[in-house]
């Protein structure tokens, strides 16, 4: 399940997007640590960045233990999109002062905008604690808990922000997002009904109703759905993404290939759609390509186990038999017990010449390939839609391919 209407923006109102917050320096000690963080604050506010960037970080050298310097530099970069630096600082100002709602609330939204949720809760709770009035903390909060599963806790905290902003778009669709998890459609279809009435050309409507169809395997409505939503709100994140992914399941490459990429437009970090493109290159056979995108994809989120993969095959499909070998090792530190891996480790093994290697990882694929088939198939709910998407989460997404030995 994606995360819709997120996004940073130093000229965005809206109380619920992922607004970073700079800390006032009106008593910072010394005076000149103050003084630099207004001239930097304006230079970035007049959109001269490199200026500000430069005077921060000659402000970090001189103050290393100001917190105030550090989040200011983590507000910069998140804003220029540059989140593993932003996620470097805003952890170092949490250290100096973990005491500051603004300073925990920043740390909470980096991790959200890089789909760290789990990493994600414990500053945005703290910042709770801290400042429990605050609509923007509850708001995350309650979405990443959601995306973690924890529908219950998601629905409390999202609850009471609708209680207060009862008209909200985005609040209503999060409310809906979590009946469904929970399985109450009653309640799910009653919030809907309200999102429709009182706002019909929401792109959250749309999307809504492009889901639904996408669950149906109405992917032509889906579709269209999904184009009226970007009419909507073309720069919302996500959303090309959610275009593309239904064009790859219906293996047209071209479209899928063109929604990802204005989907990195809007949002450069976004693991998936870096992954997704990945396929794309590799089925194409553009094997510098697809090792390109893969790479990228595992640069913004470490913990996809199948860009690992899909790294691992293009190396090998290029001869790279070596650097193969080292991808689907780091694929099996992810999760030993992906048969495929194994397999495709036999393999690179034989092309190396190490036959005692090769035996190893071919029995250990066949135990795991005969443990897998042993299972019985799962009766309960049917998977959530975007359960499997790969690099969604830094949860990884662990699969079972069930490959045939030869």
């Amino acid at each position: 399940m994606p995360v819709y209407g997120f996004g940073v923006s130093v000229i965005s109102a809206m109380l619920l997007c992922c607004v970073v917050t700079s800390v006032s320096a009106q008593n910072a000690q010394p005076v000149a640590e103050g003084r630099a963080l207004e001239e930097a604050r304006s230079l970035a506010e007049a959109g001269r960045v490199a200026e500000a960037e430069r005077d921060l970080q000659s402000a970090a050298a001189l103050y290393p233990g100001s917190y105030l310097v550090h989040n200011d530099l983590g507000t910069l970069y998140l804003q220029t999109h540059r989140n593993g630096e932003a996620l470097r600082e805003f952890s170092l100002a949490a250290r100096l002062n973990p005491h500051q709602a603004d300073v925990q609330r920043n740390l909470g939204t980096c991790y959200f905008i890089r789909n760290d949720y789990s990493h994600a809760i414990e500053p945005l709770e703290l910042a709770e604690t801290l400042d429990p009035n605050d609509l923007r903390t509850r708001y995350q909060l309650g979405y990443a808990l959601l995306m973690l599963g924890r529908a219950r806790e998601a629905e409390f905290q999202l609850k009471s922000v609708s209680d207060q902003m009862p008209d909200d778009e985005r609040v209503q669709f999060a409310l809906i997002k979590t009946y469904q998890a929970e399985r109450d459609q009653d309640k799910a279809a009653s919030v809907f009904s309200r999102l429709q009435q009182a706002h019909p050309n929401s792109a959250f409507v749309h999307i809504l109703l492009g889901e639904a169809y996408d669950i149906q395997g109405r992917y032509s409505d889906a579709v269209s759905e999904y184009q009226k939503a970007l009419e909507q709100a073309p720069e919302m994140p996500r959303l090309h993404f959610d275009l593309g992914f239904l064009y790859f399941k219906q293996d047209m490459a071209q479209k899928a290939a063109q929604a990802l990429k204005e989907e990195l437009r809007v949002n450069p970090s976004f693991a998936p759609a870096l992954y997704y493109l990945g396929e794309i290159a590799l089925e194409e056979n553009d094997l510098d390509r697809a090792i390109a995108f893969f790479q990228r994809a595992l640069k913004e989120n470490p913990s996809c186990l199948d860009a690992y993969i899909g790294v691992g095959k293009a190396l090998a499909g290029a001869d790279r038999h070596r650097d193969a070998v080292a991808a689907f090792l780091r694929a099996n530190r992810l999760d030993d017990d992906q048969p495929d891996v194994h397999y495709m480790l036999a393999a690179e093994y034989r092309q190396l010449h190490e036959p005692e290697m090769q035996r190893q990882e071919l029995e250990r694929f066949k135990r795991l390939n005969a443990e897998a088939k042993s299972k019985p198939v799962s009766t309960g709910k049917p998977q959530a839609r975007w359960e499997g998407t790969t690099c969604l989460t830094n949860e990884g997404s662990k699969r079972n391919h069930g490959i045939e030995a030869d």
